[in-house]
């Protein structure tokens, strides 16, 4: 039978004080203990938090350029400093970002990649974005150590995607071209496990996972392949997308994808890339933040990096010379220096094609009572896209868009014949003198049959079997846009309308081209139609000038002096 000695021993042994002498592991006793550290003063709360090393941890939270040289060992360029000062900028809760969509374009090696590293390396160690704790108190602090966050990094193939993985390991490993022979500080004090990326997700994506000292976040890296739809239902504190300039679905990655994935977190979005000849959808996403544009977004930024920039930092200065004079002048603003340029083999000017849209159009306007209107129609069986669009004809002078509509992906032929009829419908009306025409792009369908499926007259136009017949149509619709005879919205599915025009070549096989079509479609109907010939004006017989001859002023002063007899 134990003693009571023994079974004192014992108990006295569960008590938490016993089993932990010194500073206690209970939630109670850690409350207590940063209690009395508080009221004795900020000199005895931690030995870390009053050393330098933890000071300049505390700075580089705020800059991104002494972020850079303190601990990573290496110092960016004038056009890096811009993109860091972008990305840190807080609005007025003094946490979250002022812009939430930074566009970036760059010359040809600018560093872009480089400085795109640091941006996500330093918002995942500092969890930028995420309400900061109090740092008087152990237990938020504790929390805010063990929150997650998710960085995702998306690139127009897997080995795009990997160029900025590859930055940040060098980086941590202290064997980047732009390090010094000190390596990284940062890894020097803390190790090499400062974050580690020897695993994959699922075995299959690299991912970085920071030490949880240093927050254990993690960065993923994938592509924006089958459309990015793989990354549908995941929250991201932060996405960026590398050489977003060649992703030809751009619009649905991110309106549709990327954009939606930081509705609960708030994050930022970081596009940057090269541009490509002939202005695309970037270009326009770019324009949308441009700080010189009077209808810029207010939570987007746009700027520019030059590879001269980064002159003297990646780049020797001789052989940039040697290089750029052996360069095609017309390719240097693009290539060098970030601009988004004309394609030469570009068929519709861009600035034509500028004037055609206006932004205080509305993106639809409905019928209008003794209007005429016409619409034309591309459509498309397969995986091409269908287009209809609708053009307000009355008076002839200037041809005004109403109405379009587009359809994707795989369709029947009733899908698209419904299409076009529901356009037809709404801009007809016996009753209200109101009339529409709807012409057909042929190429390549079988016109007769989706012909017999409508119950409405169609205009058959045929793009196909000479070169000399296509280029006719297009050809008509280039000189009505140089006239300026025609105007479109600046809004919704038109500005996919003026996408394709900028970016429309002679061959155009492998580019997008439909809403061209049926806008040429549009405009040859448009000029068969007796309501665009002229415009419509009150009839005046002793007009100086009716609407078909010009009558010479002697014969008008002899008509006039019978009529006054």
């Amino acid at each position: 039978m134990p003693s009571l000695a023994s079974t004192r021993g014992r108990n006295e042994s569960r008590d938490q004080d016993a089993k932990n002498p010194g500073p206690v592991r209970t939630r109670r006793a850690k409350r207590v203990l940063a209690d009395s550290m508080i009221e004795t003063g900020p000199s005895s709360f931690g030995a870390f938090a009053q050393t330098q090393y933890a000071q300049d941890m505390m700075r580089a939270r705020w800059d991104v350029d002494f972020f850079c040289e303190r601990f990573l060992g290496f110092t960016p360029h004038p056009g890096q400093s811009r993109m860091f000062k972008a990305y840190i900028l807080r609005d007025e809760s003094r946490w979250q970002p002022r812009f939430l969509t930074v566009s970036i374009a760059a010359g040809n090696r600018a560093g872009k990649t480089l400085g795109l590293a640091v941006i996500i390396l330093h918002s995942v160690m500092f969890k930028m974005g995420k309400e900061p704790p109090n740092p008087l108190d152990i237990r938020s602090m504790e929390r805010w150590l063990t929150l997650g966050y998710e960085w995702y990094h998306f690139g127009v193939h897997s080995e795009v995607a990997e160029l900025v993985y590859y930055e940040i390991t060098k980086l941590l490993s202290g064997t980047h071209e732009a390090q010094g022979v000190d390596g990284c500080p940062l890894s020097e004090v803390l190790g090499q496990s400062v974050a580690d990326w020897s695993k994959k997700y699922r075995g299959e994506y690299l991912m970085i996972r920071m030490h949880p000292l240093l927050g254990g976040g993690t960065i993923h890296f994938r592509t924006t392949g089958e459309r990015a739809i793989g990354s549908l239902g995941k929250d991201m504190d932060g996405e960026s997308f590398d050489e977003c300039a060649f992703e030809p679905n751009f619009d649905f990655v991110i309106d549709e994808v990327l954009h939606n994935r930081r509705l609960s977190t708030g994050g930022q979005l970081f596009l940057i890339g090269t541009m490509t000849e002939g202005l695309t959808a970037f270009a326009d996403k770019w324009q949308q933040g441009n700080p010189e544009a009077p209808d810029r977004l207010i939570d987007s930024m746009s700027l520019r990096v030059s590879t001269r920039e980064n002159v003297g930092y990646g780049i020797d200065a001789r052989m940039f010379e040697r290089i750029v004079a052996a360069m095609p002048a017309y390719l240097i603003p693009q290539n060098i220096d970030g601009f988004a340029i004309e394609s030469r083999e570009a068929f519709f000017g861009a600035q034509s094609v500028n004037a055609v849209f206006d932004n205080d159009l509305p993106e639809m306007s409905p019928a209008e009572r003794g209007h005429h209107y016409v619409q034309g129609v591309d459509p498309a069986l397969t995986y091409d896209s269908t287009w209809a669009m609708v053009l307000d004809i009355t008076g002839g002078a200037t041809w005004r868009g109403v109405w379009a509509d587009r359809l994707s992906g795989r369709q029947t032929s009733l899908v698209v014949a419904a299409l076009a009829l529901h356009g037809h419908n709404a801009y007809s009306d016996q009753a209200k003198r109101i009339t529409c025409h709807t012409g057909l792009d042929a190429t390549g369908f079988g016109g007769k049959m989706f012909r017999d499926l409508l119950p409405i007259p169609v205009r058959m136009v045929e793009f196909g079997g000479t070169k000399a017949k296509k280029l006719m149509l297009l050809n008509s619709l280039k000189k009505v846009i140089e006239e300026g005879r025609l105007k479109l919205p600046k809004h919704g599915k038109w500005l996919g309308v003026r996408r394709q025009l900028l970016g429309y070549k002679l061959d155009d096989r492998k580019i997008e081209q439909d809403a061209v079509m049926a806008l040429a479609v549009a405009v040859d109907v448009a000029k068969r139609n007796p309501g665009a010939s002229a415009q419509e004006v009150p009839f005046d017989f002793f007009a100086p000038i009716s609407g078909g001859v010009s009558f010479p002023p002697e014969l008008l002063a002899r008509l006039k002096a019978n009529q006054s007899n």
